[in-house]
């Protein structure tokens, strides 16, 4: 199990993507909600995206997220540091994922 402070860093880097040229245009005109739940640490941390551009990422709860993750903080880590591959994590059930197939897709591209 990973330590808040492990994941909030984690989640930075999936934050300073949004920096990447190529990212920003396949997230052109996009707008959502990315909820990230982590069972073990017993938290959740929500990222907004508007127009594009990464709003907000904190630690915070919605009830209708567009896209709701569901996943051990471990794991996460492994993913971002291309320790695990995130299609993997999903088949295998340790990445459970709920949202629009679409969003889905776009969501690969920020693990």
């Amino acid at each position: 199990m990973a330590t808040k402070k492990e994941i909030e860093d984690a989640l930075k880097i999936v934050k300073n993507k949004f920096d990447d040229p190529k990212l920003k245009t396949r997230f052109a005109n996009y707008t959502k909600n990315i909820q990230f739940t982590f069972d073990d640490l017993n938290t959740t941390y929500l990222i907004k995206i508007t127009n594009g551009e990464l709003e907000s990422l904190k630690e915070e709860s919605i009830d209708s997220p567009d896209i709701q993750v569901i996943i051990e903080s471990r794991i996460m880590i492994d993913i971002l540091n291309k320790k695990i591959n995130p299609m993997k994590a999903y088949t295998t059930g340790k990445l459970k994922a709920k949202g629009k197939l679409t969003d889905l897709l776009k969501l690969q591209k920020l693990l």
